[in-house]
């Protein structure tokens, strides 16, 4: 669990230092603000140690992903088009995330892209219902539809 959250903790180090430098261009002016749009997306929730080492503690993924969103590892979005950093501005998505961790959601929010870093500010996230479930909406519809004249 030490070697983990050492490693949790670097990578957090690494990503906080990459953004840092790239938002000082060489003559040290900070960059200009990223513009943001609002989108919808739909993907997997992770947390990147995992997503990036391919190692998940326990061997059971959503469990493993919740622990490191819990320690404060940051999530990600995983799509079809790839990688995006999920926040919740200066608080954080974790106490909205857990409950998602490694499952498939809708996440609605602003996105910022700059040099190549892909950042979603979430407004609202929920579970994508999978082919096959029901929704409650869906039980009970046209009563007596199937019932004989």
């Amino acid at each position: 669990m030490t070697f983990r959250r050492t490693l949790g903790t670097f990578i957090v180090a690494i990503g906080a230092a990459i953004v840092a430098t790239s938002t000082l261009r060489a003559g040290g002016e900070r960059s200009k603000p990223a513009k943001a749009q609002d989108v919808t997306l739909v993907g997997k929730v992770v947390d990147l140690q995992s997503y990036m080492s391919g190692k998940f503690a326990g061997g059971n993924p959503a469990k493993s992903t919740q622990d490191c969103i819990r320690q404060g590892v940051p999530a990600a979005l995983e799509t079809d088009d790839g990688l995006v950093v999920l926040g919740m501005g200066e608080r954080g998505p974790s106490r909205t995330l857990l409950p998602l961790a490694y499952k498939q959601v809708e996440v609605k929010g602003k996105l910022y892209e700059k040099h190549g870093l892909q950042y979603l500010d979430i407004t609202s996230a929920k579970p994508v219902k999978e082919e096959g479930e029901e929704g409650e909406e869906d039980k009970g519809g046209d009563e007596g539809a199937d019932e004989e004249p």
